[in-house]
């Protein structure tokens, strides 16, 4: 099986992943991203 059926972003924004900037708002997008990832077990 593929693994991408398995991954916990299979259903998320892809625009999560990809935060315009590293500071303000983009902040706290890095840290939603890194919480998708945290739960993957891919």
């Amino acid at each position: 099986m593929d693994w991408r059926h398995e991954a916990a972003c299979r259903e998320e924004d892809p625009e999560v992943f990809f935060p315009v900037g590293n500071t303000g708002p983009a902040l706290a997008q890095i840290e939603e991203a890194k919480k998708i990832c945290e739960r993957c077990s891919v």
